[in-house]
């Protein structure tokens, strides 16, 4: 029998919003862009769970293992209540088993919307299935003022811009719950901007 994954309470911009988070500390990719002048070297996730979230961190690892090591059969992932989850509130994709366990999250869960935040764009291109219509794919774009469109294979972008741009931010001081701008396929935007916290 494999192990529950565990769902975290968001506080912050996804106050009230669940989320089915991963190891930043531990994710190779994470651990390899955290010094780069990319958004991933001023990352919200790494600072957290290093001080005043080290609490968190044995969830987090727990379903780092879990959803990477091995697809899991479908009567044994999660039935989530939540008209709203976030993948990845904390952490990246680990692979592509790890992308394919929450496209089945999604899947069992048609009555849910599921956003999935990724940097890791030949992760999604890999997978050969399905993409369900309740999940929603936002390309985290890694730099920092190069405002992009959205990429194939994705239904939005994430983009993040200095504190002091002058670029239109359609997503800055908004709390997710308030918005929902990235969780709805017909919002009428899908470039996404935020500054840089």
């Amino acid at each position: 029998m494999i192990e529950q994954i565990k769902i975290s309470k968001m506080s912050g911009k996804l106050h009230n919003m669940g989320a089915i988070n991963t190891d930043t500390t531990t994710n190779e990719f994470c651990i390899r862009q955290k010094d780069t002048d990319t958004i991933c070297g001023q990352c919200y996730s790494h600072k957290m769970l290093n001080t005043f979230r080290k609490s968190c961190v044995p969830a987090f690892q727990h379903n780092s293992r879990v959803l990477s090591e091995s697809v899991i059969p479908m009567e044994e992932l999660p039935v989530i209540n939540a008209a709203y989850t976030r993948y990845s509130g904390h952490g990246e994709l680990i692979n592509l088993i790890h992308f394919i366990n929450l496209v089945n999250i999604a899947v069992k869960n048609p009555h849910g919307t599921f956003a999935l935040w990724t940097k890791r764009i030949s992760i999604v291109r890999q997978f050969k299935g399905e993409i369900p219509d309740n999940l929603i794919l936002v390309f985290s774009n890694p730099s920092i003022d190069n405002v992009i469109g959205v990429p194939r294979g994705f239904h939005k972008v994430f983009n993040n811009v200095s504190k002091d741009s002058t670029i239109n931010q359609n997503c800055t001081g908004r709390k997710c719950m308030d918005c929902l701008i990235c969780y709805r396929k017909d919002s009428g935007t899908n470039v996404i901007v935020e500054a840089v916290k």
